[in-house]
Formats: C-alpha cells, sequence, structure tokens
C-alpha cells in the first residue's frame, strides 16, 4: 500500500500527529497502533490503580536491580506505559503540570535549539482548552481541556494548611512561579477522563486522507541507502508492508522507539552487531534514559475518614455517570501537589523536589501494592498487611531533575522480545541525598499541626532491612527509598534531541534521525532532560511543534 506519512504509534504525541498531519488534503496519513481501543472504564479517573496490569498497558520490566529494590519481588521495577489508541493518557493520572520554563531553555542551551521557553510556550497555549483560568499563563479553546476535579477528600484543606505552616504559598504551579502547592487541575471533562483519542483523534475521524489501523505490530522501518521508505507490520496474524513517499514518523514511545530503531540498524554499533543487525547508522539511541524515582513507603494512617477503591459503592458510580461528580472524579488519589526546594537547590524558582498527596487509602489488597508496585510478600505482611482496614494517606517525594542516567536495550532480533530496561536509579548519589530531604518533608507535612487534627500518624513499623537505622534518620530514609523504589511514569529521553554534531544525540532539533533521511522521532523519548513536573502535557507540546516543523518542511509543500 502507499501512503505519503506514516505513523508509527498513536499515544500522546502520535495522536496530536494524526490530526494536524492529516489537516491539508494532499496529505495522507497511515497511523500503525499496536495496541487496540480501551474500555469504557478507562474513563473513570479513579482508575489508573487497575489498567496498568492490563493488555492496555506494554508491562515491561526493569531487569533485576543488583544494588537497591531489596523490598520488590526479584528486584524488578514494573512499567507503566499505554498500549492503546491514545497511549498512556488512557491510563495515566490525568495531572497537568508542564514544567518549569527554565527546563526549556536548558533544552535550547544544550543545543535543542528553537526548543527555549519562548518557542514552545505558544504551543502549550495552543494545545490547552482551560475551564477556570483565564489569564496569560493558559490558554483557552485547544484540544485538551483542563479542570479541577470536582471532587476533594476533606483533609485536601489539611494539605494546604500544612503547606502554609511548613513556609509555601498556595497558588498555581503552571503560572509565574511553580514553587508552590495546589491541589491540581487534570485532563478532564465534566469529571471524565479526556484523553489524547477525544481530544484529537475522535474530532478527525471521518477523513479520507487519515487511516487508522489498531492491533498493529510493526517490526522494523524499511530503510534503503540511509532513506526510510516504510514499514513493515504484522495485522492479523500475516505481515505486510507499507510505503511512505513522504516520512516516516515514529511515536513508539520511550521503550519501543528506541528498540524500533535498534531492530532497523539505528543505534549503538556494539549492540547491532552482537544481533548481527546491518548498521544503518551507529547512534547512541537507548541511552539517557531518565526517569523520577519515587517510593511508596511513605504512607500515614488518619483517624478521618479517607476513601478507597473498596469504599467506592454503586451511588457513586451513578453520581459519576449522572453528574460527573463525585469520588471516583478524582485524579488517581492525587489531591494536592507541591514544588518544595532541597538544601542543595541554589535556584528556588526552579524547584528540585515534587510532592505527590494522595488521600485514596492504598493499602487495602487488590490496590496495586503486589500488581503495580511489585511489592514482596515480606514487605507486605509486615508493612501493609497490619494496616489493610485502616484510613491511610500517602505522600509520594521525588528529585524533579535525577542526575542517573539509565538505558534502554534489545534482547535479541525478534521484534516480540520486551526491550531490556535498566534505570539505574541512584547511581548518581547526589539523587539519594535530594531524595532523602523529599522524605523530611513529607514527615515535616505529616507532623504539621494541619493534619494533626485529622489523626494523622506515621505507621508504627519498620521496612525490612533497614531496621539498624534509627527511624525516619537520614539513614533510614535512604534505605527506605532504595529498598521500595517505584517510577512515576515520566520515561523520557532515550532518543535524545539536542544539536547534529553532538556525539550524545540521536535526533537534531527538527526531530529528524541524525544520518536517515525521511525519518524522525516524535515522543518523549526526545527530551534531553527530564522537566520539573508531569510529562503528558510537555508531550502534547512536542506532538504540536513537530506537526508545525513537519508541515513547514519542503517535503510536504
Amino acid at each position: 500500500m502507499g501512503m505519503s506519512e506514516q505513523k508509527v504509534g498513536a499515544g500522546t504525541a502520535g495522536s496530536v500527529l494524526a490530526n494536524r498531519l492529516s489537516e491539508p488534503l494532499h496529505v495522507t496519513v497511515l497511523v500503525l497502533e499496536a495496541g487496540e481501543v480501551v474500555p469504557l472504564i478507562s474513563q473513570v479517573p479513579l482508575i489508573p490503580l487497575y489498567l496498568p496490569r492490563s493488555n492496555y498497558s506494554w508491562q515491561f520490566k526493569s531487569v533485576p536491580s543488583k544494588t537497591i529494590a531489596q523490598g520488590l519481588k526479584n528486584r524488578q521495577l514494573l512499567t507503566v506505559e499505554g498500549k492503546a489508541l491514545g497511549g498512556s493518557t488512557v491510563l495515566n493520572y490525568n495531572l497537568f503540570v508542564r514544567g518549569n520554563r527554565k527546563d526549556y531553555d536548558n533544552w535550547a542551551r544544550h543545543g535543542a535549539t528553537g526548543w527555549d521557553w519562548k518557542s514552545v510556550y505558544p504551543y502549550f497555549l495552543k494545545l490547552e482548552d482551560n475551564r477556570e483560568y483565564c489569564n496569560a499563563y493558559h490558554g483557552v479553546g485547544g484540544n485538551v481541556i483542563v479542570q479541577t476535579p470536582p471532587f476533594h477528600a476533606p483533609i485536601t484543606k489539611g494539605y494546604l494548611e500544612a503547606a502554609r505552616e511548613i513556609g509555601y504559598r498556595i497558588g498555581d504551579f503552571n503560572a509565574r512561579n511553580q514553587t508552590v502547592f495546589q491541589p491540581p487541575q487534570g485532563t478532564i471533562n465534566r469529571g471524565a477522563r479526556w484523553s489524547a483519542v477525544k481530544a484529537y483523534i475522535n474530532p478527525v475521524r471521518g477523513r479520507r486522507n487519515l487511516r487508522i489501523i489498531t492491533s498493529a505490530f510493526v517490526h522494523k522501518i524499511l530503510i534503503r541507502n540511509k532513506q526510510a521508505y516504510g514499514v513493515k507490520f504484522e495485522y492479523r496474524g500475516q505481515l505486510h508492508e507499507a510505503y511512505a513517499n513522504k516520512e516516516v514518523i515514529v511515536c513508539a514511545g520511550v521503550f519501543n522507539s528506541p528498540k524500533l530503531l535498534m531492530l532497523s540498524g539505528i543505534g549503538p554499533k556494539r549492540t547491532l552487531k552482537k544481533f548481527n543487525i546491518p548498521v544503518v547508522a551507529n547512534l547512541p539511541v537507548g541511552r539517557n534514559l531518565q526517569e523520577q524515582p519515587t517510593t511508596f513507603g511513605m504512607a500515614f494512617g488518619a483517624k478521618t475518614y479517607t476513601y478507597s477503591a473498596q469504599r467506592i459503592t454503586i451511588l457513586d458510580y451513578n453520581e459519576f455517570l449522572i453528574n460527573g461528580t463525585g469520588p471516583l472524579t478524582s485524579l488517581g488519589g492525587v489531591d494536592t501537589i507541591g514544588f518544595v526546594n532541597s538544601k542543595y537547590n541554589n535556584d528556588p524558582d526552579w524547584p528540585d523536589i515534587e510532592l505527590l498527596l494522595f488521600s485514596l487509602s492504598a493499602v487495602p489488597k487488590g490496590t496495586g501494592l503486589g500488581s503495580v508496585y511489585n511489592v514482596n510478600e515480606e514487605v507486605y505482611k509486615t508493612m501493609f498487611e497490619p494496616f489493610t482496614s485502616t484510613d491511610t494517606i500517602s505522600c509520594y517525594p521525588y528529585p524533579t531533575r535525577p542526575k542517573s542516567r539509565g538505558y534502554v536495550s534489545i534482547r535479541s532480533r525478534n521484534p516480540y522480545d520486551d526491550p531490556i530496561i535498566d534505570f539505574k536509579f541512584y547511581s548518581d548519589p547526589y539523587d539519594l541525598k535530594v531524595m532523602v530531604e523529599a522524605l523530611k518533608y513529607c514527615l515535616k507535612i505529616a507532623n504539621s499541626e494541619a493534619l494533626k487534627k485529622y489523626g494523622v500518624y506515621p505507621f508504627p513499623v519498620t521496612v525490612p532491612g533497614c531496621e539498624s537505622y534509627v527511624k525516619f534518620s537520614d539513614e533510614y530514609l535512604a534505605c527506605l527509598a532504595t529498598t521500595l523504589p517505584f517510577t512515576i511514569y515520566h520515561y523520557c529521553g532515550t532518543c535524545k534531541m539536542g544539536s547534529y554534531a553532538d556525539p550524545t544525540t540521536v535526533v537534531d532539533p527538527t526531530l529528524k534521525v541524525k544520518g536517515v533521511k525521511r525519518l524522525r522521532v516524535v515522543d518523549a523519548s526526545i527530551m534531553p532532560f527530564i522537566i520539573t513536573g508531569h510529562l503528558v502535557i510537555p508531550t502534547y507540546m512536542i506532538g504540536e511543534k513537530a506537526a508545525d516543523m513537519i508541515l513547514c518542511d519542503p517535503l510536504y509543500n
């Protein structure tokens, strides 16, 4: 089949491109998505705890760690990445956090020309349809609807009082100053999830020049004379080839984009030679993997009513379906987000710690302790089982700009083999120092006068393996962080963007793969550095900016 344009992956950025690139009628777009359309249950914002271990996520695991993760089964971290039309927007926490202007200026300073804050800000405004804030910092009328969920647990008031008590303001971290606390806005509409499918794909489904095939598993990019001309993919048990007379655009995500490039001969020469894959371009594909490491070990009991999945009743479902209100509209249980500074940070306007405050009781069995966090039996029995009928709250802290770098690689030439993923959390000791400071913030908030009114108290148990340290000392907190690590789903960096001359980059600032014509990568894998925030909104922005660059390319005109 001949197509003028081909896209692999209909995730966050891929959905934006499907919409924007099919606007000019002379451009024909074929989108190949390995996943399917998600079930209706995914509309419920409180549901992210359940979808990650379904067929709608790739369910990759990291390699067993030699240095950390003693509290996890087989010392492996589980990843959560959407395998569906809409990608991770169908199972993320819907949180609207753009990052800090200095993040993007830093990208540009390191060679990602044209990606400074002044250049990306118009795209953030373009994509946003904020139903509450009408000011210079927010967009109205874009594809991505943004609102504050109608439901907040009563203890949210306590979180905000506690923030003031420890010296932080309440504000909008997507506005002038990011170092504030706020009950977050989310990508929801009338209480229901607003995914990339609703935002970008549904409005253009009828376009004749756009074809989307789901359950289409791409094996490799077809390349001749260092020029991409199509892809080989499997659909309903048969292999097909699709040809592009303009470009092939890879939007397969932080793990699958590097994997696909390597299977197609683009990657580190040593890896390709090991699997007898002919080298098309020797590039550091799969290096520079970044993630903000957190821990689920900071749970507290509360003598006030918090809500749990076990307490959701048929009445709550009715309230959600009829009015778009009630606890099911909560953004995965995240009631408040705060950005704070550690003693190591010398720029107070570029916070180096983020705190997620959850009011959803995460302890009852079946809410993800085993399936999402991969907790081993000993940790579950010691730390959580005694509190299954207790009301709990949690604080998830993490360094916003960790220095540790991991990698993604291929296991073999077989496209069906999962990639090798090693986050190398805390391989740079600086990250653990910041994490200890972050955990101290959780304790400060939990011990505040504001939360004492809600009867908040630390669990009277010790993390298995950390018994030799004084409880809540720096050493104990470091032990907790390394024993019970968890990924926050903010993976990026594996197809690094930057200057063509920089040997650490894979794509140039127009997102073209170096040394291969007519091939681009457009997803979170191109981020040179992780940003101070969450990745879904920046990934939409990458899609919007890429679409403009692509349509301005002489190839399309």
